[in-house]
């Protein structure tokens, strides 16, 4: 498929090693969750997910749902420019082409709402798709994760995607749930899925391998460490993490700074 770069106009969609961590976790697991900084193409990745499910996989309903209905027909737009940019032997035919919605002639549906109480009304879904859910107003996370749940009842998927806003959201803890995937013993569980069910996919700024400091640093000066750590790091707050060196140094530095001199480790 084709994806729509900022600056290079259309490009052909060649994923990222944390792309494709992101879509096998998409495929691999039921309910996925993935806590990514800004601008890393993780609703390009979707987009071409759910239209891929759509075509491949006969008589499925896929709901797409975002703070706002205009942002949920961004992600429609997404999806759209994908499948329209597919070659004629793999797209299936679109029977009803809306800009709301999409139908094929394999009996899929692909439909985009904003968040409510009945944003599922009337749907059984096979995929549902939340789009930047930790913005979202919490009273309303909550209202439409409680509605939403029967959709899912008869084996639906889940795939929910955002940057991080604070750690009080039902975001924050479906995160912190996924996060949580040591059995009783305390060992790592086969699937790497946690307790709630969901399997957790972190992409932080540095995984981009056009990204490094000297590239981070204007946003650094610009938004100011904190922010800056919300938003490209995937960290909320002043998280600190105390290290204790080989030779017994101890310093108390952020988490965002533990991750990236681990994975500087991993690269040696």
């Amino acid at each position: 498929m084709m994806v729509q770069h900022p600056i290079r106009g259309s490009v052909p969609f060649k994923p990222y090693d944390y792309q494709v961590r992101m879509v096998h976790a998409m495929q691999e697991h039921r309910f996925s969750i993935i806590l990514s900084a800004r601008q890393m193409g993780k609703t390009s990745c979707a987009a071409g997910y759910i239209v891929w499910r759509a075509m491949f996989v006969p008589d499925s309903t896929i709901l797409i749902v975002a703070n706002k209905y205009l942002q949920a027909l961004e992600v429609m737009d997404r999806v759209r420019y994908c499948y329209e940019s597919l070659p004629d032997h793999i797209r299936d035919a679109a029977i009803d082409y809306n800009k709301g919605s999409i139908s094929f002639s394999n009996g899929s549906r692909i439909v985009a709402r904003a968040t409510s109480a009945d944003a599922g009304r009337g749907l059984a879904v096979s995929l549902l798709y939340v789009d930047e859910m930790a913005f979202i107003l919490p009273n309303r996370q909550k209202e439409f994760w409680t509605s939403i749940q029967p959709t899912l009842a008869e084996g639906g998927s889940c795939i929910v995607t955002s940057t991080p806003k604070n750690d009080e959201d039902i975001f924050a803890d479906l995160w912190k749930g996924a996060e949580n995937n040591l059995d009783e013993n305390g060992n790592p569980t086969p699937t790497g899925v946690g307790r709630n069910g969901f399997f957790a996919v972190r992409v932080p700024w540095w995984e981009h391998p056009d990204r490094d400091e000297a590239w981070a640093e204007p946003f650094r000066e610009s938004l100011g460490e904190a922010r800056f750590r919300q938003e490209f790091a995937c960290v909320t707050g002043e998280t600190m993490i105390t290290l204790r060196s080989p030779s017994g140094i101890v310093e108390t530095i952020p988490i965002a700074e533990a991750y990236q001199r681990f994975n500087d480790v991993l690269c040696l």
